[in-house]
This record gives structure tokens, sequence and C-alpha cells, in this order.
């Protein structure tokens, strides 16, 4: 994700109508760099016909999570060196507690995701101390808590009209 930012914030050609996308990430608050990742994001999934997600604390700090680990243990993947996946970490924050279904990922392009938690963090899987990196984290959502609807079958008997003609 770090990569991929980079590359659309530094190419020339990329047109965006999304904030400080053209400054350098250690000029950058946190939420600013958060929220112009979201935007970028969000423009990704216009292109391709997929509604925007709106933020959601709980998967930011899955999201937190992830990226404060990969700086302070040094690693660079979707799954913690213990074995954590991106469910375990979503699910620890308790986002899926009274959903009647759920699904979650990192992958951007999930059309059913209606939420997002993003977290950037200063530092890198290489060197927690390198102040010009930044690790960024991103976690996806779709909740519903809508009851099943129970379908009743009508039973009862259609009454015949007889309609009467008047000569």
């Amino acid at each position: 994700m770090v990569a991929a930012w980079m590359l659309v914030v530094g190419s020339p050609a990329s047109a965006s109508s999304c904030p400080n996308t053209a400054l350098q990430v250690t000029g950058l608050s946190q939420t600013s760099m958060e929220n112009s990742i979201a935007c970028l994001i969000n423009e990704e999934r216009a292109v391709y016909g997929v509604q925007p997600v709106q933020p959601n604390a709980s998967l930011r700090q899955a999201a937190l999570s992830h990226s404060d680990e990969m700086v302070s243990q040094g690693y660079f993947e979707h799954t913690s060196p213990a074995g954590v996946t991106f469910i375990d970490r979503i699910a620890a924050t308790g986002y899926t507690h009274g959903a009647r279904s759920w699904e979650v990922g990192e992958n951007l392009l999930g059309a059913r995701f209606r939420e997002i938690g993003i977290a950037a963090v200063v530092g890198t899987p290489r060197s927690s101390l390198d102040v010009s990196g930044v690790t960024v984290s991103s976690e996806y959502g779709y909740r519903s808590f809508a009851k099943a609807k129970k379908l009743k079958k009508k039973r009862g008997r259609r009454k015949a009209h007889k309609a009467r003609h008047r000569h």
C-alpha cells in the first residue's frame, strides 16, 4: 500500500482532486495522510464503478495496530510473524460483534465493502527511525445488522366473485 500510494502521489500525470497528494508525507499530519489516502482509494473505486467507502473507527484501530506492529517488528506482510491475520485484527476490535453477516478484507476494490480503516504510521519495516517513510495499512468491511425477514405464505382462500349480469 505504501508503494502504491507513493506511485499515485508521485506521478505527475495523476490528476487527483484529493487534498495534499502533491506534498511530501513528512509535511502532513497523520490525519491528513489518512484522509488523502482514503480520498485516493475512493477515486480509484469510482474509476471501476465501485461505491465509495466510509471511515470506521474499529477498522482504523485494526489498521493502526497492523502498521505499528509492522514498523516495530520489521516485517511487511498481511499476516504477522505470530500468525495474526487481518480477520483476527478486525475481530479483536469488535467490528463484527452483533452483525448478522459481515465481510472483511484488505482489497480496495471489493465491491461489497462500505467501510474503511486507514492508518499511516511514520517509519518503515526496515527502520522505525526513518521519518521520511510511512507505513500504511487499510482494512475494509461490510456489515449487515438487519434481521432476516421471514416470508409468510398467504394461506387464505381466494373468494370467487360471481358477476351478475343484468339484461
